[in-house]
């Protein structure tokens, strides 16, 4: 008998989850969703899953947007989600990302902004793991004609790539320096973060089912020079993928 296996994932505390009662979708971002969500849902009636959707933002900017789309926020956080503003077209699911299996749904449209590099286990590679599967399963909710949007930030390394990577991972999963990484300003810290260069996120997006269909790179951050030589970071930025 095939026993399938249960993605583990770290979770962070309400404290670190309270940072998180923002909106990084701003309007430049928000410009480039719509101008995707204008060109192949044209009459504007679409239904939409914001995977860890958090506090609603995003869900309302869209349901006040498309007067005839329908938005589901799923978050595993009962903080987050208490923060939304109720809407007759909005449905609130408090579930964890490993459970999109158990979804009977079929989407139009599903957003993982700024997620996937939460997505931690107890190593680097089952991490990396977790990135894939939630994809996939993502993938399975999608109607016949069903897009994929992800906002995800970039860490490129100097020489080695995938550098940044496995050294921001390592160092913000480690609980004996837990204090000190606090302090260099790592909100994750002792749980972890992924962070994946554009190389990576194009890399680990072709091997699922999934399309690139566009990809839009953000403003480069602004990084001083001493983190950037102690993790080997080159270019900074969020960016923009439109999946199908």
């Amino acid at each position: 008998m095939l026993v399938l296996k249960t993605m583990r994932l770290k979770q962070l505390n309400d404290s670190q989850l309270q940072s998180f009662d923002t909106e990084y979708v701003n309007d430049r971002r928000w410009e480039i969703i719509k101008n995707k969500i204008d060109k192949d849902f044209p009459q504007g009636a679409f239904s939409c899953l914001d995977i860890g959707g958090g506090n609603g933002k995003l869900a309302d900017r869209l349901l006040n947007s498309y007067p005839y789309c329908r938005v589901t926020v799923l978050d595993n956080s009962e903080l987050l989600l208490s923060k939304n503003q109720p809407n007759k077209r909005k449905t609130i699911i408090c579930e964890s990302v490993k459970n999109l299996g158990q979804l009977d749904m079929k989407y139009d449209l599903v957003c993982i902004n700024w997620l996937l590099h939460h997505l931690v286990s107890d190593s680097y590679r089952e991490t990396r793991k977790n990135i894939s599967q939630t994809l996939n399963d993502a993938a399975l909710l999608l109607t016949s004609q069903g897009r994929i949007s992800i906002f995800e930030n970039m860490y490129d390394g100097i020489i080695v790539d995938q550098l940044p990577s496995y050294l921001i991972f390592h160092l913000t999963s480690a609980k004996a320096i837990k204090t000190l990484i606090k302090k260099m300003g790592a909100n994750t810290a002792s749980i972890g973060v992924c962070f994946l260069s554009k190389n990576q996120w194009y890399s680990t997006l072709k091997n699922t089912s999934l399309e690139i269909l566009q990809y839009t790179d953000d403003d480069p951050w602004s990084v001083p020079m001493i983190r950037k030589f102690f993790l080997h970071l080159g270019h900074i930025r969020a960016g923009h993928f439109w999946l199908g």
